[in-house]
């Protein structure tokens, strides 16, 4: 993936100074569709080199939170696709946006899309993104939660997945793996919370006593209807059970 592709932009030799100037990149069209005020996914063709986006580097203040590609399969109707995951106020964005990738600089030009513009297996591939984005993902998942809403509540829970109980003193979770934040669905709706501690208390079944801190969303109180452990390079489904 790091060598010279056709259709790169080219290089010349100014005779004068010897110092070699890149042709700049034409844009490329991208889809930008606002979830919420400071949060906006762009999603634009990806070039044949499958460049691996890395930051946005213009306009500076705005933040990558995540990518996913898409559309990798033969035949896929649209051919590959990315999907980056900002945090930016969508009217601020200007003409052209930078992407700096493992390749080389990547100019796509943004253009107002409708939500209904992402199909459903892109905001799923989009939903498993977010919630494996580590510990800077966990405020912007809230505000980009109504994109892929839809696509956390179809995720499954494996038969054998770890389990998520309330008990006297709050939220206990089966397990020694401590993950850094919960996303999880109760009565007074979604809500996120950050693990700021876990008390581990060993055994033949290991559980970890949590201490939480409210994110966004409802508070982490009650047995959640859905609830799931995120953790830095995934998640995972949990079931829950009342002691």
């Amino acid at each position: 993936m790091g060598g010279r592709l056709d259709g790169l932009p080219g290089r010349r030799r100014d005779g004068m100074s010897g110092v070699a100037l890149s042709q700049p990149a034409k844009p490329v069209p991208g889809r930008l569709i606002e979830a919420a005020p400071g949060a906006c996914v762009l999603r634009f063709p990806l070039p044949p080199s499958l460049p691996i986006p890395l930051h946005i580097a213009a306009p500076e203040n705005v933040r990558l939170v995540t990518w996913v590609f898409s559309g990798l399969d033969a035949g896929a109707p649209d051919g590959p696709i990315c999907l980056l995951a900002l945090e930016a106020e969508s009217a601020a964005l200007p003409e052209s946006v930078s992407i700096a990738t493992h390749f080389h600089d990547l100019s796509v030009r943004p253009e107002r899309a409708a939500n209904d513009v992402l199909p459903l297996a892109e905001r799923t591939l989009l939903a498993r993104a977010l919630l494996s984005a580590g510990t800077t993902g966990l405020a912007p998942l809230g505000r980009l939660f109504g994109l892929i809403e839809a696509a956390v509540i179809a995720l499954p829970v494996a038969e054998d997945a770890p389990d998520l109980a309330d008990e006297d003193h709050g939220w206990t979770l089966g397990g020694t793996a401590i993950p850094h934040g919960l996303l999880f669905r109760g009565r007074a709706g979604w809500g996120c919370a950050r693990v700021a501690g876990a008390r581990l208390r060993f055994g033949k079944h290991p559980r970890q006593h949590l201490a939480l801190e409210p994110v966004w969303g409802a508070a982490p109180e009650g047995l959640p209807e859905r609830s799931f452990a995120l953790h830095a390079h995934g998640f995972t489904a949990l079931t829950t059970w009342a002691s």
